[in-house]
């Protein structure tokens, strides 16, 4: 409880959010978030898709919220449309297919 307050206690913007989901999603998303923008971000989509503990832990291995962060882009104001759609494949992350372990495996990892 006292790393719980001293984690949220500067940070009055997260104070609301962390009463909306679970102690469990909390703890998680405490211990594996350093930045208060990034454990916002996580609260959020937890808040928001209703995601389980180990779906939250999945998505904070696979690093969502930083590529989230690069899949930002002023493309859109910048570009014409068509420049637009050449300048998104360009930059445009790898394909994740962690999820097929699932359906493979027949186990959640």
């Amino acid at each position: 409880m006292k790393r719980f307050y001293e984690a949220y206690s500067d940070f009055p913007k997260l104070a609301p959010l962390v009463r909306e989901i679970g102690w469990s999603h909390n703890i998680v998303i405490m211990e594996c978030c350093k930045d208060s923008l990034e454990r916002e971000f996580y609260i959020r989509m937890t808040r928001k898709f209703g995601w389980s503990k180990n779906v939250l832990i999945h998505q904070i291995e696979n690093q969502s919220y930083e590529k989230t962060l690069l899949g930002q882009t002023n493309f859109d104001k910048a570009l014409t449309p068509s420049q637009h759609a050449q300048a998104k494949l360009a930059v445009k992350d790898e394909y994740t297919f962690d999820f097929l372990v699932v359906y493979v495996l027949g186990t959640v990892p």
